[in-house]
């Protein structure tokens, strides 16, 4: 197992733009008052196949209800829940 890379103590004379070549060739660790930062490039993270094909069927549903009449839709869900769907011959509550 890899050792974890001594932290680097982040003081206001510390500018991250000398740091990103370090970056480059390891993360690195930034610590201030007890807390670390983790410092890595970014191409390092990828978005897997599965997000992506998330993020597709996120965009291809927007706007797909755009064409449904909102108050007809809202007057049959009222119509729906007076009607019921429970069976009448069902108990309320399992005993």
């Amino acid at each position: 197992m890899a050792a974890e890379p001594k932290p680097i103590h982040v003081t206001p004379d510390i500018h991250v733009v000398d740091l990103l070549p370090k970056a480059d060739k390891a993360p690195l660790v930034l610590e201030q008052n007890g807390v670390r930062y983790r410092l890595s490039r970014a191409d390092e993270v990828a978005a897997d196949e599965e997000d992506a094909e998330k993020i597709q069927a996120t965009l291809d549903a927007i706007g797909s209800w755009s064409d449904l009449d909102a108050d007809a839709l809202i007057e049959q869900v009222y119509r729906w829940r007076a009607e019921g769907s429970r069976p009448t011959d069902r108990p309320s509550w399992p005993t």
